[in-house]
């Protein structure tokens, strides 16, 4: 094991201007002897916020260095992986693209727009994917997952914004990596913005065809209900959401069933619809007993 160490000072330099052999000692001191070849073996199969945690619980360090494991993690992947992309650098080029974009949507001339979509484009082309050529939702979750509510938000509107906004190559091209990332969007988000861009029936076409497409994933399809919702369209929304629903049920999809019975509830209230919301509490009741009887103790989120 090595003897040299990393100082306390590590946290305000960062690792980068330490030496491996530092770095693995300072491991090792506090508990976790680390071997180049037994690290890429772990991450065959696991990311820098995994092994940090497999780590920490065994770490011994304790004040500056509590927190020690899961930046030498992420440290020692960018040195001894470096061909494969990490979370971590992911969530660093998207966090610099939606910055930039709101430094756009806030008028700033200066912002940086064309250099991030580079850097990101560049990032995309490292991403691991799925037997099915899509992001691999492991990696996915984890480049997200460090994200807070806010930032979320600020992710699933930007598209829209920008095209509100005029920036409509920009709100093209955000659209379709928010597609790209998240593929239970996929002519979902497009549709959002072509409606920004005053192609509102074409929009609206494009979600009825997401919610009628049975080869697409549940929620995929619930995705495209909310569009309908989010661009006010009732009379599609009943249409389509009523029939789902009642499928649902047949299928044995309990929560997706709730899940639509709760978007209808939602457009009738919002029209006034009294009348249909009558017709749709015995729904409701029978749907959420049938809940009940699946999943004793479970309340259902709606």
């Amino acid at each position: 094991m090595s003897t040299e160490r990393v100082d306390k000072a590590w946290q305000s330099k960062g690792l980068e201007g330490y030496s491996t052999d530092a770095i693995i000692g300072t491991l090792g001191h506090y508990g976790v002897p680390v071997a180049e070849a037994d690290f890429k073996k772990l991450a065959e199969s696991s990311w820098p916020q995994d092994i940090g945690l497999e780590w920490g619980k065994k770490w011994k360090g304790t004040g500056p260095f509590k927190p020690f494991p899961w930046a030498a993690a992420e440290e020692l992947w960018r040195r001894w992986v470096p061909e494969r992309l990490a979370p971590h650098e992911f969530s660093e080029a998207l966090a610099q693209l939606m910055s930039s974009l709101a430094s756009l949507l806030q008028g700033k001339k200066d912002a940086a727009v064309d250099a991030a979509f580079e850097r990101m484009k560049s990032i995309r082309q490292r991403m691991p994917m799925d037997d099915k050529g899509q992001p691999l939702l492991a990696f996915v979750e984890r480049a997200l997952g460090g994200f807070d509510e806010k930032v979320a938000e600020m992710f699933d509107s930007m598209a829209e914004a920008l095209a509100k906004a005029g920036h409509v190559p920009q709100a093209d091209a955000f659209a379709e990596f928010e597609e790209f990332l998240l593929p239970d969007r996929k002519g979902i988000a497009t549709a959002i913005v072509r409606s920004s861009k005053g192609e509102r029936d074409a929009a609206l076409t494009d979600l009825e065809t997401v919610c009628a497409d049975t080869t697409r994933s549940s929620l995929s399809r619930l995705l495209a209900v909310d569009g309908l919702i989010h661009l006010g369209a009732w009379p599609q929304v009943v249409t389509r959401a009523r029939p789902m629903m009642m499928q649902a049920e047949k299928d044995g999809d309990i929560h997706l069933a709730i899940d639509l019975c709760a978007r209808l509830e939602h457009v009738y209230k919002a029209t006034g619809d009294r009348a249909s919301l009558q017709e749709l509490a015995p729904d409701m009741a029978r749907l959420n007993q049938m809940h009940d009887h699946m999943h004793p103790g479970h309340r259902h989120r709606r």
